[in-house]
C-alpha cells in the first residue's frame, strides 16, 4: 500500500544550497553547471528559508542580475524521513512546488529532498499504478492549430488560465505547446535581443506560427493506459504532461504530474477523511479571512451537491494570486477540480475579489455536473424506451 511509503524511501541529495541575498544570475549558473532539482535557500546563519526552482526564475521574467534569490524562494514545510509520501504529495499540491525538503530530526539540517517525479515513480510501483490514467485526466481540451500564432497561444493560455495545449492538424495531435516552451524559446530570446545580448540570432515574432516552437512528436498513451505507464514516460522524457489519444490519434485528454499527485491523494485518502474530501492549494493563505470563511461555506454547498450526485468525490480548490494593475486590489485565479468515479470536472475563473471569483467558478462547475447528469438520465430514458418498444413488439 502506498500509505506505508515514507520520504526516506525516495529521498535524494540532488540539491544545492545558496544564501538568500545572492543574485538570481548566480542561481542560474548553479542550475546550468550542477543541474540540481532545486536550490535550498538559507539565511546568513544557515537557517532554512525556502526552495527555488529553475523554472520559477524564467517564468518570473525579472532581471536576474538585480533580483535576490529570496525574492522567488518559496517556503515549504519541512518533511522528515518518516513523513508519509502521501503527506509529501499533499505539501507539493498545497504549495505548488516540485520538491519538498527533508530534514534530519536530530540536527534539524537538510538531509535531502523528495522530487515529484521520484515520488510518483515510487508510488506507481504499488496498486495505485494500475489505476487508469484517463480517469484522472482533463478531458475538456483546449487546442491550437499549427498555423496559430505565438501571440494567439499566449492569449489562449491567458484567457483559459492554462499552461499547455495540444496542437491539432486534421484531427490528429501533431505537437504540444507549453508556457515553458514560449518562455524559453520566445520570451527570453526576445528580451535578450532587446538588451543587445544576442547578435545574429533569429528571434521569432509574435506572428510566428506555434509549429515553430511546439514540441513534436508528442509523447502520448492510449485510452487504456495505466498511471504507471504515464509516470514512466514523464520520467524517461523529462516532461510534465502526457497526452491521451484514441486509436485514430485524436486527443481525448491530457494528464500532468499535478493530476497524478491529486489522484494519489484521492486513492490513498485516510478513512477518517470520509468519502468526500476537500484539499486547498496554492495562495489560499493570501485570501482575506472573512472572504475565506464565506468561500468555505460555498465549498460545503458544493460538496452537498456532490453527495447527491456521486458515491464519493475529492475536491481540489486551487488559488493563485495574480499581479493586479491596482496596488490596493487583489486578483485571483481560482480553479476547482472535482475527481469523481469515472470523470474529472474542472472549472476556472480569474478576477478581483476572491468571493466573486469563487461564486463564478463554483457556478460553472455546478452547471457542468448537473448538465452531465441530465445527459446520463436522458440516455437511460432513451435506452429504457427502446427496450420497452422492443419488448412490446415481441409481446
Amino acid at each position: 500500500m502506498v500509505e506505508t511509503l515514507k520520504a526516506g524511501d525516495v529521498m535524494s541529495k540532488n540539491f544545492a544550497i545558496m544564501e538568500e541575498d545572492e543574485k538570481l544570475s548566480k542561481a542560474i549558473t548553479v542550475f546550468e553547471e550542477k543541474e540540481p532539482d532545486v536550490i535550498m535557500v538559507v539565511d546568513s546563519q544557515g537557517n532554512y528559508v525556502g526552495v527555488l526552482s529553475e523554472r520559477w526564475i524564467y517564468r518570473a521574467r525579472v532581471d536576474p542580475t538585480k533580483t535576490k534569490v529570496k525574492t522567488l524562494a518559496r517556503h515549504v514545510p519541512k518533511a522528515y524521513e518518516d513523513t508519509p509520501l502521501v503527506e509529501v504529495a499533499r505539501r507539493m499540491i498545497e504549495n505548488y512546488v516540485q520538491a519538498v525538503p527533508v530534514f534530519d530530526k536530530d540536527e534539524d539540517v537538510v538531509a535531502g529532498i523528495v522530487g515529484d517525479v521520484d515520488l510518483l515513480v515510487k508510488v506507481v510501483e504499488k496498486a495505485f499504478g494500475d489505476e487508469k490514467a484517463i480517469d484522472y485526466c482533463t478531458a475538456d481540451l483546449i487546442t491550437l492549430l499549427p498555423s496559430d500564432s505565438i501571440g494567439k497561444a499566449l492569449a489562449v493560455f491567458r484567457d483559459n488560465n492554462i499552461s499547455r495545449a495540444p496542437v491539432i492538424d486534421r484531427g490528429k495531435v501533431v505537437g504540444i505547446v507549453t508556457m515553458h516552451d514560449i518562455v524559453i524559446r520566445f520570451l527570453i530570446p526576445r528580451e535578450r535581443a532587446k538588451r543587445g545580448e544576442m547578435k545574429g540570432e533569429k528571434v521569432h515574432p509574435l506572428s510566428a506560427p506555434v509549429k515553430k516552437i511546439m514540441s513534436s512528436p508528442v509523447i502520448s498513451v492510449g485510452a487504456d493506459a495505466k498511471l504507471k505507464e504515464v509516470v514512466g514516460l514523464m520520467k524517461r522524457h523529462d516532461i510534465s504532461s502526457v497526452v491521451i489519444a484514441d486509436e485514430s490519434d485524436k486527443a481525448v485528454g491530457i494528464i500532468t504530474k499535478r493530476d497524478v499527485l491529486e489522484a494519489l491523494l484521492k486513492y490513498a485518502k485516510l478513512p477518517a477523511e470520509g468519502k468526500f474530501v476537500v484539499q486547498f492549494a496554492g495562495d489560499y493563505d493570501k485570501v482575506d479571512a472573512f472572504e475565506m470563511e464565506h468561500i468555505k461555506k460555498d465549498v460545503e454547498k458544493l460538496l452537498d451537491l456532490a453527495k447527491k450526485m456521486f458515491d464519493e468525490a475529492m475536491l481540489f480548490v486551487h488559488f493563485k494570486q495574480i499581479k493586479a494593475t491596482r496596488p490596493d486590489a487583489k486578483r485571483f485565479l481560482i480553479k476547482l477540480r472535482l475527481i469523481t468515479p469515472g470523470k474529472v470536472y474542472v472549472a476556472r475563473y480569474e478576477g478581483f475579489n476572491a468571493i466573486d471569483v469563487f461564486e463564478i467558478v463554483k457556478d460553472k462547475l455546478e452547471r457542468e455536473i448537473i448538465s452531465d447528469k441530465e445527459r446520463e438520465v436522458n440516455l437511460r430514458k432513451k435506452e429504457a424506451l427502446e427496450y420497452l418498444e422492443k419488448y412490446e413488439f415481441w409481446m
